[in-house]
């Protein structure tokens, strides 16, 4: 299953971290004046954390307790900040250090020591030290729990019946098709219409089933529709405009008597069952006919009631029969190849692919997964809820959806895990510069560590101080996405000097396609390091810095790459970071900070670390790295997607929401410790976060 594990780092920490913020933060109170040094350099500390300056922070914290070392709410956030720079060890001691020495709030707190303290800082401490195990986990629970459903009646001016297909897309957004009201609609993942598929001023027959494709940049976007009625599959954008219709009525190869069930491929080829002339269909991703297999009959290889089609990533078609009460297999040519044994099926209908290796199967009134690696099956668990499951999609978050014919519902289930641990809610920054606009900068993520897309402004509420704010606002996030900060860290030791060349001719291709409104810089180093083209949109100052010919021994790789994630916290816009390698290092290259430290730093800052690599040689290491940040590496001199990566870059999504909103200054509370607090409630599942700000 695919997984986004960069992010699984920060996720358990934080859950029990907000929590543990709430124990420790309240307003200033009057302290004694022995602690009144230690408590202003705390509040230089928070000033630094909240603009992203860990290292500062870690030195303000540091100095406090030295000043006033009981002071367990400084000492916290000295934890903190340890751990968002990306040295866990050092978290660790810290929490530690709390945990043994059960020290209170600190200054102006009024706090003291709690169970609930200690449990909070004990599971802070057993994640951070079992953090390796946790990335390997493979996928959550088969037991499942009803987190909503959705009738007709919560839908407002639309009117959803006899749904019979669905599907889910990267950003939990929610497609369905009504066989019964003859609409196909777009869903916000919290269930609100988006919009509807519609083909002008044509009528729809009955809509069957809807199938949602995209490249792997995000860049293009396609919604596949079939009209059982009518005879055909609508193509649309994901924006609710007609592109093409395919197929009409009619027994040759593109004709359709009766379209149902859809599924498509990574490369964007839809498949399509065709019920009545009894067999599947195979068109590219623009409507041109490629293949057609299968006829009626009850021999291995024919069907007699085709009802479900799914391709898995390595390219093999997965058809459901109900008549035969059967799954058969064939690969991308449509050959016969067997059929999935171990378990009698009761109605097979609709087939999905979860990840990489799982078929999920609407099967009357349950839904089944078969593990195409262990040929395992596992009925999932929902509780009884569901009459006749007709289709079943699993989405990145692991959420279940069943389209119920009997019952007239679709079902959103979550796993019961997921439940009862809520999500994961981090309040990375507090932004009180521009007063009386105020931001709050929010991930969130779920109980694993996979972040929540798509959540609205009333999936938040905000406090500071002790009430909660007015009128809150997410449309900056939009601003913010429309622009890229792109940071390109340059090694400039001896051996790169032999990829001079292709380094000019690759880059010049990367760099034409950089968007006028998109801004790049250029780190360089050795042994050293240094700025070489601070932030600008100017291509030409871009690639003189790339192409600086500065070439000497040393290979100083930590100080080098931590000095650009440091650049790149500065920027407003999405960021990514692009390191130009032969894929080579050595002790030199970790000698003041570990290889560790350097991933951690560029995950919990949610920054996209991409590798080219021009020796030819992909780096393990390397990729480990990348893959951990939500990036890749690419052996440019032979790679087939190198032409793509700004795609990939544009296409990056973090799990940081800019919430804004407006507050009245109160003088009174100028230069004070405030509480901030960020809460978000998303389908049943709740989590909280609190984080310090000075009032300005």
């Amino acid at each position: 299953m695919k997984r986004n594990r960069r992010l699984v780092s920060a996720a358990l920490f934080f859950a029990a971290a907000g929590a543990f913020l709430a124990f420790f933060c309240a307003e200033v109170r009057a302290v004694d004046p022995g602690g009144r040094q230690a408590f202003e350099l705390m509040k230089e500390g928070i000033k630094h954390y909240n603009r992203k300056e860990y290292e500062a922070a870690i030195d303000f914290f540091r100095k406090s307790l030295g000043n006033d070392p009981k002071d367990g709410r400084t000492r916290f956030f000295l934890g903190m900040a340890y751990y968002k720079a990306g040295f866990d060890e050092n978290a660790v001691f810290e929490f530690g250090n709390l945990l043994d020495n059960e020290l209170g709030g600190g200054p102006g707190t009024g706090a003291g020591p709690s169970p609930a303290g200690d449990e909070l800082l004990g599971n802070l401490i057993r994640y951070l030290s079992s953090k390796q195990a946790l990335l390997q986990r493979e996928r959550k629970s088969e037991d499942y729990a009803l987190g909503r459903e959705l009738k007709t009646a919560t839908l407002g001016k639309y009117i959803l019946s006899k749904c019979t297909g669905l599907d889910v897309d990267e950003s939990g957004n929610i497609y369905v098709a009504s066989f019964g009201s003859k609409i196909a609609l777009k869903l916000s993942q919290t269930g609100k219409p988006v919009l509807a598929f519609s083909r002008y001023n044509a009528d729809h027959g009955r809509l069957y089933d809807i199938a949602v494709w995209s490249d792997k940049t995000g860049t293009e976007k396609r919604v596949y529709v079939s009209d059982f009625s009518k005879d055909a599959v609508y193509i649309f954008r994901d924006d609710g405009g007609f592109i093409a219709s395919i197929g009409g009525p009619g027994f040759k190869e593109g004709q359709f008597y009766g379209p149902t069930a859809l599924a498509v491929d990574s490369r964007g080829d839809l498949y399509v069952i065709d019920s009545g002339n009894v067999r599947v269909q195979k068109f590219s991703k623009e409507g041109d006919f490629l293949l057609a297999f299968g006829k009626e009959g009850e021999r291995d290889e024919e069907f007699i009631y085709p009802s479900g089609v799914a391709v898995d990533p390595a390219g093999r078609i997965y058809v459901a029969d109900h008549g035969k009460k059967t799954i058969q297999l064939y690969d991308g040519s449509g050959n016969y190849l067997g059929r999935l044994e171990g378990l009698t099926l009761e109605d097979p209908y609709g087939l999905s692919i979860a990840g990489q290796n799982r078929l999920v199967i609407a099967d009357a009134g349950r839904v089944v997964v078969y593990d195409l690696l262990y040929s395992t099956w596992t009925e999932i668990g929902t509780g009884g809820k569901i009459g006749k499951a007709i289709d079943a999609k699993i989405d990145r978050l692991e959420q279940l959806y069943a389209a119920d014919y009997q019952k007239d519902s679709l079902f959103q289930f979550v796993p019961k895990a997921d439940k009862y641990r809520n999500l994961t809610v981090i309040l990375d920054r507090v932004d009180t510069a521009s007063l009386p606009a105020l931001g709050f900068y929010v991930s969130v993520l779920d109980a694993d560590g996979l972040p929540v897309y798509g959540l609205e402004a009333d999936n938040f509420l905000l406090k500071i101080g002790e009430g909660a704010t007015g009128k809150i606002d997410i449309l900056s996030n939009e601003r913010r996405n429309s622009r890229l900060s792109l940071l390109f860290l340059v090694d400039k030791s001896l051996s790169m000097a032999q990829y001079q060349r292709d380094i000019g001719i690759y880059l010049e291709q990367l760099l034409a396609k950089v968007s006028e409104n998109d801004r790049m810089a250029v780190v360089n180093f050795n042994a050293d390091s240094w700025i070489a083209s601070s932030f600008s949109g100017s291509r030409l100052r871009t690639m003189d810095a790339i192409l600086e010919p500065r070439y000497k021994e040393g290979r100083g790789f930590d100080r080098a790459f931590r000095r650009g994630i440091d650049e790149l916290n500065k920027e407003f816009y999405k960021k990514a970071m692009i390191v130009i390698t032969d894929g080579s290092y050595t002790d030199q290259s970790f000698k003041n900070y570990s290889l560790l430290s350097c991933m951690n730093y560029a995950m919990n800052n949610h920054i996209p670390v991409y590798f080219l690599n021009f020796s030819g040689k992909e780096s393990e290491t390397l990729a480990l790295f990348a893959r951990s940040t939500g990036a890749r590496q690419y052996d440019v001199l032979h790679s087939s997607e190198f032409p793509y990566l700004y795609e990939m870059v544009r296409g990056y999504r973090s799990p940081e929401y800019l919430v804004t909103f407006s507050e009245q200054k109160n003088p009174k509370l100028s230069g004070l410790y405030v509480n901030a607090e960020a809460e978000v409630n998303y389908n049943g599942r709740f989590g909280r976060s609190r984080l310090g700000a000075i009032y300005p």
